[in-house]
């Protein structure tokens, strides 16, 4: 590593402890939750810390005025009051994990429809489907198409912070990473949907940490992939180790000394949804605002940058409703990926691994085990998921129906969520591969009916020949093995058709191929035009 590098790098955790010394005096009025005496300073305190902050933004921002009354009533609004306001009825959903979470679920129900759950990333929440309006919304899209929209609420974030026995002030309640929303969170949304619709599988859609939780379901819990349809990745996280985010890779460095300073500070809970956060995106970052553009490129910062397809009115909106809150501990269970190059579980150290994994290192998550079909979506100028990580990751799972590299240079992160034009160049391959999956599902259960049925009428017509050679008097003799023969004859005249074929498991190869109407097992393409 350069010295200017590692100088940089020296300042910008310099820069990084200031933050967090000035948050312990501030307690919950930045961006993380402190567990400490400051913890609990007065709320006239924070109050007029707000209000100080916000007027001196509102000044520099042009006040406030002119705001567009839909955007600013949409970046307050709730995820289910937000669905109503378009139109679309909605439902609000508890599940309790084995372990005690309390988790929401919000639903655009269908009733007697195929159930589909959309999982946000980190940081984010149910919102993300449907925050951009029912003309972008993939929720309010799959709605339409008539589909029974399921949206999950991970654990830590503004929606799942409950407990049957656990208050979220204290250190015990953040003691998680995406692991266990993995082994915990999605089998009891799972579980309680299909209990709900009386479906036994469902269609499952993951964005970013959504895609690495469902990795660690069926690695943990493989009977689970019996319950899923298909199995759709935007922007899917495993293999992490390349990302080219600056941001991530300067702080990865310095992932050791980061985790004992937050550990000593008793930092637990990271950028959490606060009313101050949704009224300062709402001044800074309209229309009218003069740091409108600093809005925009924190995204970019994260996500890469692509001004083309942000929807810059929208701003306020997306960042009232994301960042909504995350565990300290998922974010060192990411940086541990990146330093390791592995998919694996936490690192607890030497000691406590041998106790708890009987094994120094971690070990890895076992993708074999995702056995349903996955589609996965990735971008070149995605900061947080490299094309050469995706790669890794398709030739592990066993059965990729599609690898769909968006054809556009810029499309980042984010856009997965967020884009103008996100629908054409993403949702609608998306749609096009579920009804693929349906398609060869149904397909194979009609083979195997009339398979069946075939069989059934083979073993009828060969009981009534026994029968009725049962009846014959008993002074009429058959010649020796004509009876059998009689048998055979009409087993091999009957009508027949083929066992029904079940579907390969094949790891998607590295060129790429147009995927078609019928479903292929390690198809992939770069192309979109199949699907305009």
């Amino acid at each position: 590593m350069r010295a200017s590098d590692f100088a940089c790098g020296r300042l910008l955790v310099a820069l990084l402890l200031h933050c967090l010394v000035a948050l312990q005096v501030c307690g919950r009025a930045g961006a993380f939750t402190l567990l400490s005496p400051f913890s609990y300073s007065s709320l006239s305190f924070k109050n007029l810390l707000n209000s100080v902050l916000l007027s001196s933004n509102a000044n520099l921002a042009g006040g406030g005025r002119n705001l567009k009354s839909d955007v600013l009533e949409d970046a307050s609004l709730i995820t289910p009051k937000l669905i109503r306001k378009y139109g679309y009825p909605s439902e609000t959903h508890t599940v309790v994990t084995k372990d005690g979470y309390i988790l929401e679920m919000h639903r655009i129900p269908k009733k007697g429809a195929q159930p589909v759950l959309l999982m946000h990333g980190i940081l984010d929440t149910s919102a993300t489907w449907v925050l951009m309006g029912p003309k972008s919304g993939l929720g309010y899209m799959l709605s339409d198409l008539g589909y029974d929209v399921w949206m999950g609420n991970s654990r830590g974030n503004r929606y799942s912070k409950n407990h049957t026995s656990l208050n979220s002030d204290y250190q015990e309640f953040w003691d998680f990473t995406f692991h266990e929303m993995g082994k915990y969170d999605l089998p009891a949304n799972i579980d309680y949907i299909l209990s709900k619709t009386g479906y036994e599988q469902l269609h499952y859609v993951g964005h970013s940490q959504g895609t690495a939780i469902f990795w660690v379901l069926c690695s943990e819990q493989p009977s689970y992939t019996q319950k899923i349809t298909s199995m759709h990745a935007l922007a899917p996280i495993a293999y992490i180790h390349d990302m080219k985010s600056p941001l991530f890779r300067t702080l990865v460095l310095f992932l050791d000394f980061l985790t004992a300073a937050t550990r000593m500070l008793r930092i637990t809970e990271f950028m959490p949804n606060t009313k101050f956060l949704v009224d300062h995106s709402q001044v800074v970052c309209h229309d009218n605002a003069m740091t409108q553009d600093v809005c925009s490129n924190i995204l970019f910062l994260v996500a890469g940058y692509n001004s083309e397809q942000l929807n810059k009115t929208m701003l306020p909106v997306m960042l009232s409703h994301t960042p909504s809150g995350a565990s300290i501990k998922q974010l060192e269970h990411f940086g541990q990926l990146m330093k390791s190059g592995h998919f694996r579980k936490f690192d607890r150290g030497y000691l406590r691994n041998q106790l708890e994994y009987n094994r120094i290192t971690p070990p890895d998550y076992d993708l074999s085990r995702v056995k349903v079909p996955v589609a996965l979506y990735y971008s070149v100028n995605d900061l947080l998921v490299s094309t050469t990580g995706v790669d890794r990751l398709a030739r592990e799972l066993p059965n990729v129906i599609d690898k769909y590299l968006v054809p556009m240079e810029r499309f980042n992160h984010l856009d997965f969520l967020w884009a103008i034009d996100v629908k054409p160049l993403v949702y609608n391959r998306l749609v096009r591969n579920i009804r693929r999956v349906e398609n060869h599902k149904a397909k194979l259960t009609a083979n195997l009916a009339s398979f069946l049925a075939m069989q059934l009428q083979r073993q009828q017509l060969q009981n009534q020949i026994q029968l009725q050679m049962s009846q014959l008097p008993p002074n009429v003799h058959l010649p020796h093995g004509l009876g059998m023969e009689l048998i055979a004859s009409v087993a091999a005249t009957a009508p027949t058709t083929a066992a029904p074929a079940t579907a390969t498991t094949t790891t998607a190869p590295d060129t790429t191929t147009s995927a078609g109407d019928e479903l292929q097992v390690g198809s992939t393409s770069t192309t979109s035009e199949l699907y305009a």
